[in-house]
């Protein structure tokens, strides 16, 4: 797998053609456009296109309509239809008018239907009180509220009522909590006897009949079910109408409203573009593989000419990063994301990142009933979610059923399987850890020599020959490991004097004068440190440093063996609290142990990607390539 070449495309043509132009050689193509008047800034009177967006009113307005009618943004082949901006503008409106009058008459009638049902809920606990509520609302010499008491306190409150002779209290209902009512005070009075009521609990109902009060509490509540009979019947009348009217009309909404999001979109794209003395200028990024087929074709529009650019002969705005297709490095794709694209030139690391991480992964958590359960959780939440993690958790998943026949562990049980390298029995606890950092210097070696590669192909001499992982840190790593390990191993001391020499002496002197070497290389005049006391001591801590990191980064694989160590340790804990024989424990504690691992697990594999490797060879900061394709479904403008 592998980050595809670009090559940069400059179209231009007629001023009047730049519309054909867009929708013929950008939109729906893989074409990264660029700003070309900041590109060109060098360019006099070379300008921006700046007339407003014609279609965007008609956009929102046909988006507004399918949302208020129930209909979905889709794509609507308008290809072979004959559509003109002013006929679909009156369409627009004339269906606007219609449904904005219905759905106000609507929203009318269901407000009306809304408040009358809270009158009536309101009236009806007082429809004992068999007498005009006009004559209630205009008495003079008496103040009242209709309202609502906690029955706890409505002897309390009868109490006070009976003890003072200027307040009186009436109850037209109860229900299971509250006791209905109203009270009635002289003026005088009312300020003080509104003040114990509401100590009490008491909870004012307002009463709004709009004035029409010469009734009674049921003869206005009569009136007004039937009105919100009506209303509710008028309410479903106009829903089925808007049913009709969708039914009639969503097909050509959505073919108007396909043409107008095309449209809008590709008049939107002239932002990118300038013009100059009557001519305009697209530039844009398109694979190199396809150029000149996009030369042929922008050849074939009259008047419109195209001509192409190396990327290493454009300053200051590098090529996007589009990345080839590959099952399984599609599927690690978001995780590489988290770290950035890698630059232009940059390795793809997709594939090295899906084995290593599903390699690491496997043997941290190695255990075939575990993994089983982590694959179709994992491949379920892919397909029935479709969530991306959920690949990554079924692929991890099947490599924890691969390790754990290695380890001969099922559920955490290591006697089930006869066969296996049982982690806690016979010294293998020190053989798993040295297996782990072994297989560190491995990923890191490699990482070295994928930086080595990515110096070659940006053709920097300094990362390919004198950097921490170039080929003289390659040298002082390796050659420190495989004495390492030829003294532990076999017993040789390789510490001999041609050793010393040429793989730790030259290779650190190279570091050490990384930058001056690097000048003198490239021919530069300036390969003179400025101060060389300075130049000594930054050297200095650089190695110093730079050893360090070696030995930090290569044990910080112990956590890969210590991981396969605790994992088992944990599962003996649970078999050994649960007696062995409770089942409900057991699979309490490998539901538990499963989840707590499998987070812990996936958060330190990719700890060791980033610092461990990405770190030797990964830049980063790559920009990701983004050719304008038309979201037909997306209701955002």
């Amino acid at each position: 797998m592998s980050v595809e070449a670009m090559a940069m495309a400059t179209i231009s043509g007629p001023e009047k053609m730049v519309n054909t132009a867009i929708q013929s050689l950008v939109i729906n193509r893989d074409f990264h456009p660029e700003n070309a008047v900041k590109l060109l800034s060098g360019v006099k009177e070379l300008v921006q296109f700046d007339s407003p967006n014609p279609y965007s009113e008609s956009l929102a307005k046909s988006l507004a309509l399918m949302s208020g009618m129930g209909i979905a943004p889709d794509y609507s082949d308008f290809t072979h239809s004959e559509i003109e901006l002013k006929s679909v503008s009156d369409y627009l409106e004339n269906l606007s008018s219609w449904f904005s009058a219905v759905r106000n008459e609507r929203e009318e009638k269901s407000l009306t239907a809304r408040n009358n049902k809270l009158v009536v809920e309101q009236l009806g606990h007082f429809s004992s009180f068999n007498v005009e509520l006009g004559d209630l609302f205009a008495m003079k010499y008496l103040k009242f509220h209709f309202g609502r008491i906690p029955s706890e306190t409505y002897k309390e409150c009868m109490k006070v009522v009976d003890s003072r002779p200027d307040v009186y209290f009436v109850t037209s209902g109860r229900s299971e909590n509250w006791v209905y009512g109203a009270y009635f005070a002289f003026p005088q009075s009312y300020t003080q006897i509104e003040s114990i009521f509401s100590s009490l609990g008491f909870e004012r109902i307002h009463i709004d009949v709009e004035g029409n009060v010469r009734t009674t509490a049921n003869e206005t509540i009569e009136r007004l079910n039937a009105e919100t009979d009506e209303a509710e019947k008028r309410v479903a009348e106009i829903n089925r109408e808007i049913e009709e009217k969708k039914a009639s009309e969503s097909s050509r909404l959505l073919l108007y409203y396909s043409w107008l999001r095309y449209m809008s979109d590709s008049f939107d794209m002239r932002s990118y573009a300038g013009r100059r003395h009557g001519r305009f200028y697209i530039i844009g990024w398109i694979p190199k593989a396809d150029s000149e087929k996009f030369v042929k074709e922008c050849e074939s529009i009259s008047g419109v000419a195209c001509f192409l650019t190396e990327p290493n002969e454009v300053k200051d705005t590098p090529p996007p990063v589009k990345f080839k297709k590959g099952f399984f490095s599609d599927i690690y794709q978001p995780f590489l994301e988290m770290y950035g694209l890698p630059s232009y030139g940059e390795i793809d690391p997709r594939l090295f990142m899906a084995l290593t991480y599903t390699l690491i992964f496997g043997i941290m958590f190695g255990d075939v009933g575990q993994g089983f359960a982590l694959a179709v959780i994992g491949f379920l939440l892919w397909k029935l979610k479709n969530i991306w993690l959920g690949r990554i958790v079924g692929i991890c998943g099947i490599s924890s059923i691969v390790f754990g026949m290695v380890y001969g562990s099922l559920f955490g049980n290591e006697e089930i399987l006869p066969w296996g390298f049982k982690v806690l029995e016979n010294g293998n606890t020190m053989r798993i850890l040295l297996i782990a950092v072994a297989l560190g210097v491995v990923l890191i070696a490699i990482c070295m020599i994928m930086n080595m590669i990515n110096g070659i192909r940006q053709k920097d001499i300094g990362k390919i020959l004198f950097s921490p992982n170039g080929v003289a840190g390659f040298v002082i790593y390796i050659g420190l490991a495989v004495a390492v390990v030829l003294k532990f191993a076999k017993g040789q001391n390789v510490f001999t004097a041609p050793f010393i020499i040429f793989i730790i002496i030259i290779p650190l002197f190279l570091l050490f004068a990384a930058t001056p070497l690097t000048k003198l290389i490239k021919g530069e005049k300036d390969w003179m440190p400025e101060s060389v006391g300075m130049f000594f001591v930054e050297g200095f801590f650089d190695l110093f440093e730079m050893l360090l990191s070696y030995v930090s980064n290569t044990v910080s694989f112990l956590r890969i063996g210590a991981y396969a160590i605790s994992h088992a340790g944990m599962m003996m804990v649970v078999y050994l609290l649960s007696g062995g024989t409770n089942i409900a424990g057991i699979i309490f504690g490998n539901i538990l142990v499963t989840g707590l691992e499998t987070m812990l697990v996936c958060i330190q594999v990719l700890r060791l990607e980033y610092y461990e490797m990405f770190g030797r060879f990964y830049t980063g900061g790559g920009v990701k390539f983004s050719p304008k394709v038309i979201d037909y479904k997306t209701a955002e403008l």
